[in-house]
């Protein structure tokens, strides 16, 4: 079965997933922010939500994704905070971290390399656009040949940057994976 419109209730994940800007305005960019549909609510950061809203607004527009808006601050451990300091992630990725570093049974979805190092150090689930994307196999939302077609599509759809020669090794582990 292929993904065909809105998750009931009882579809959806149990995980809540903190977002960063950059999957949210790569999967909009890419028609693939449905592939969030699934998670129990989406929570942004207010600076995130405004980035959002500045370059997107259109992305928190799906009725089906759950978005929830964080405008107050949560207190930052001082371990995460010298990790924030020490790789110099801006406030949208620090406030995002702080966030998944308070709630539960969540996952962290970012691009930016700096910001998942500290995810991965800090002990969370972090996964970025590439990722959301492929897990939309797994989940039975869309077939490998169009999540192939849309991995293909991100050079030139999307501000997502990647190099050229990673993006190939992903589709190729995509074809060897998932053959059709």
């Amino acid at each position: 079965m292929m993904w065909s419109g809105a998750f009931t209730e009882m579809n959806k994940s149990n995980l809540r997933a903190i977002c960063d800007a950059g999957p949210l305005i790569h999967l909009d960019e890419l028609n693939c922010i449905h592939l969030l549909s699934d998670f129990r609510e989406i929570i942004l950061p207010n600076t995130v939500w405004e980035e959002v809203n500045h370059h997107r607004p259109g992305a928190l527009l799906n009725k089906d994704i759950s978005f929830r808006r964080i405008r107050e601050g949560y207190p930052m451990s001082e371990v995460l905070r010298s990790m924030c300091r020490a790789f110099s992630l801006d406030a949208g990725e620090t406030e995002a971290l702080t966030i998944v570093e308070k709630v539960h049974f969540s996952i962290f979805f970012t691009d930016d390399a700096s910001a998942r190092l500290v995810a991965d150090r800090m002990g969370f689930r972090v996964h970025g656009t590439i990722g959301i994307i492929v897990r939309a196999i797994r989940k039975n939302y869309m077939n490998p040949n169009r999540v192939i077609q849309v991995l293909s599509d991100i050079p030139s759809k999307s501000s997502l940057y990647i190099k050229t020669s990673l993006l190939e090794e992903v589709i190729m582990e995509v074809r060897k994976e998932f053959p059709t």
